[in-house]
């Protein structure tokens, strides 16, 4: 852990696994809904892999009481004030039972700077992290290898398969960044975050616009100008980042603006999903999932901007 003290180490490790492992654990979730009768081998598997990480969330919450940043815990990307809701109604809607009372545990969670002393539990638990996560990425390519090649159909578009190993991966390298010891530049370390979740934010857009029912046309509309936005502003950040140059101060303020709508926007969906009010096929926990993905961007460009 060269390059980084331990009570950071810590600190920065638990708030990474506080998010990262809840989204894991939901894409598990939503590749095994998405598997027909004839894959139940498939929708066992996936099954596996959200008790799996459900079980390393909840010892990862265990460590994170006193030992994560406050802006971790305010800024929505752990747990939103509706995450419980959308548990309890995707659990009535696809049978799947899920964990609300390590939901209602992570809103109890407490801000502090990382115990050093816990720096090489910390470490270990890393490593079962990267493990577990890599065979999560495996377990998707897989799935994805098949589909493009027409030997298996799912309800998930080929693209979310691609975009959620993405998501993987990225959670792979962080992890295995903080293992190593490597801190990067901050400016560095920005345009990469905005590279990645420009085109996150970008294909969540995408996704709602295509499981919106074609009858919810302005709705439809709205995301759809929300994916051109960002996909725009990925390329700015990508042109950035091939000539080594400062992230222009207009740049990043049309981010946070374009981010905030979007979280808007996707809070305004999630409340309508829940209360019945919107025509589609998104279950009400993706709605959730997305928006903490949203709140997770806004939050790092904010922290960056207030540096």
């Amino acid at each position: 852990m060269t390059g980084i003290a331990p009570g950071a180490f810590v600190q920065k490790s638990l708030g990474l696994n506080l998010f990262f492992l809840r989204i894991m654990k939901e894409h598990s979730f939503f590749l095994q809904a998405a598997f027909v009768p004839k894959n139940g081998n498939l929708a066992a598997r996936a099954d596996k892999f959200r008790h799996d990480f459900e079980e390393l969330l909840e010892e990862a919450v265990e460590l994170a009481d006193g030992n994560v940043s406050r802006v971790v815990l305010d800024s929505g990307e752990i747990v939103t004030d509706k995450t419980i809701e959308a548990e309890k109604k995707t659990q009535f809607l696809s049978g799947a039972a899920f964990n609300t009372r390590l939901t209602r545990r992570e809103t109890r969670l407490k801000f502090g700077p990382g115990d050093p002393d816990l720096a090489r539990q910390v470490e270990k638990f890393n490593d079962r992290v990267i493990a577990e996560t890599a065979a999560l990425v495996d377990f998707k390519t897989e799935i994805l290898k098949d589909m493009l090649e027409c030997r298996l159909f799912t309800w998930n578009f080929p693209l979310l398969i691609e975009h959620i190993r993405r998501e993987a991966q990225f959670f792979i390298a962080h992890l295995q960044r903080l293992q190593n010891g490597i801190t990067l530049d901050p400016t560095e370390e920005i345009i990469q975050e905005k590279v990645f979740w420009d085109r996150i934010m970008a294909e969540h857009s995408l996704f709602i616009a295509h499981l919106l029912d074609p009858t919810e046309k302005n709705l439809i509309m709205t995301a759809d100008n929300f994916a051109r936005q960002f996909f725009g502003l990925e390329s700015r950040a990508k042109q950035v980042k091939q000539t080594n140059s400062r992230l222009p101060d207009q740049l990043l303020d049309n981010e946070i603006r374009a981010t905030g709508e979007l979280r808007d926007f996707k809070s305004a969906a999630n409340d309508m999903i829940l209360a019945c009010r919107i025509r589609s096929i998104i279950i009400p926990l993706l709605a959730d999932h997305v928006l903490r993905e949203a709140n997770h961007f806004y939050a790092i460009l904010t922290q960056y901007y207030n540096q």
